[in-house]
């Protein structure tokens, strides 16, 4: 099975150095009026709609200026603070021991993914990168992903409603990280969930093995 996953608030701990960088940013720009959950809310969502949240109506003539802060300050710190949720690493090791292939898809681009990935030490786990695409939708990238692949199976792993979404549009099943950075309810019409990194592989096998006994 080809196991997909989302990286913000999955696998990586972006708040670490990601809240941070949003402070920073919106201060140099005079926009600092959020909070820390309020930034913490944003991770994982495309940069679209994070200079539209922060900026309203003015997004368009701030975009160029936070595109050039952000991309700065967010990678400033990565080496240093970037983090792994508990038990990922054992988790992906798991899935690589059983056979699966492992993939990233992400509302970042593939030199951003090759920096985070690096940043955390698992870059040797992962067969597939896909970064964003034109269309800017993670239900874009997911298809170009899966085109690109062919997969007899898959699956989508991530923790906010844009990977629920992808996955769904692309008829693919869905497995919802309740502990990243999705707001209360935002997965309850996921069709499976988990509380922790390590009960990812138990839901990849059962899916695994439904598939198997459906052949027969």
């Amino acid at each position: 099975m080809l196991v997909i996953f989302d990286i913000d608030g999955t696998l990586n701990m972006t708040e670490t150095y990601g809240v941070a960088a949003y402070h920073k940013a919106l201060k140099q720009m005079g926009a600092d009026r959020f909070t820390d959950e309020q930034l913490r809310d944003r991770i994982g969502a495309t940069f679209t709609e994070d200079v539209k949240f922060f900026f309203g109506e003015h997004a368009a003539e701030r975009l160029d200026e936070f595109s050039a802060l952000i991309g700065q300050l967010w990678f400033a710190e990565v080496d240093t603070k970037a983090r792994l949720f508990p038990g990922t690493a054992e988790m992906l090791r798991s899935l690589k021991e059983n056979g699966h292939r492992l993939a990233i898809c992400s509302n970042a681009t593939e030199e951003e993914i090759a920096v985070i990935l690096k940043a955390l030490h698992v870059e040797q786990e992962f067969d597939y990168v896909q970064g964003l695409t034109l269309k800017d939708t993670k239900a874009d990238s997911l298809r170009v992903l899966l085109h690109r692949i062919q997969p007899e199976q898959a699956v989508m792993v991530g923790d906010r409603f844009y990977d629920m979404q992808a996955a769904n549009l692309n008829d693919i099943p869905f497995i919802g990280c309740l502990y990243g950075y999705g707001a209360e309810h935002e997965l309850d019409a996921a069709q499976y969930w988990v509380t922790e990194p390590c009960q990812i592989p138990i839901i990849v096998e059962r899916l695994a093995d439904n598939k198997n006994k459906a052949s027969l």
